[in-house]
This record gives C-alpha cells, sequence and structure tokens, in this order.
C-alpha cells in the first residue's frame, strides 16, 4: 500500500492551570500518515490543504481558551481532539486516516494508530 505522510508545526500557548499570566510557547509537530482511497490520484496538496483548514485556527493561540479543550492542554489531550479533526476532515475528502502523531519535543511523542502500515 502506499501513503502520504505530512508534517505541520504549531506554534501555541498554553498554561497549565488556565491562568492567561502563567502561559508559555510550545512548538508542536504533527504528523500524520494517510493514504488515498479515491480512485483519482490525490496529490500531496490535497492532503496539505485539509490539515491547514484544520489546525491553522490554533496557530499563533492561546488554547486554553478553546472550548474543545475543556481546559485540558496536556499533550495527550490536544492529540485526541487534533486527531479526531484530523481524521474526520481527511476522510471527507477520500483519505483514509493511518497514523496521527504530536510532539512538543523529539523525545516525547504521543500516538495514535488506525492501520498499520
Amino acid at each position: 500500500m502506499k501513503y502520504h505522510r505530512l508534517k505541520y508545526r504549531l506554534c501555541m500557548q498554553h498554561s497549565f492551570d488556565g491562568q492567561i499570566e502563567h502561559k508559555h510557547h510550545h512548538l508542536i509537530e504533527i504528523e500524520i500518515v494517510a493514504r488515498q482511497i479515491a480512485e483519482d490520484f490525490l496529490e500531496f496538496d490535497s492532503m496539505d490543504s485539509i490539515l491547514k483548514q484544520v489546525l491553522d485556527p490554533y496557530q499563533y493561540q492561546y488554547l486554553n481558551e478553546f472550548t474543545e479543550f475543556d481546559g485540558d492542554t496536556s499533550i495527550e489531550h490536544l492529540g485526541e481532539v487534533f486527531y479526531v479533526k484530523v481524521r474526520d476532515a481527511l476522510e471527507k475528502k477520500h483519505w483514509k486516516f493511518a497514523r496521527f502523531e504530536i510532539s512538543e519535543t523529539p523525545l516525547r511523542i504521543y500516538a495514535i494508530v488506525e492501520e498499520e502500515f
């Protein structure tokens, strides 16, 4: 099987206690692996535009202010929220989601795998 793999960087701010005066910055890296389920060939640009639509609203934002995080901005919770959004958006556009990874450092990675490749 053939897969596309894209990385996306999200510059964001958050605070562990919900206090804006305690906010700090992170550069989060998100990696998505998906395969085409459409008959027509889909290029990286197709997948890239979907990711940008889903993730760009969070770029340079203070994530504690978004209701979908319920005050929990841990890397694991961010991963769960973004995974659902990305998976649903990709599958609406003829992509089969395979793997999602989110990390704040190369040594701390949270992964969700639906399909081994």
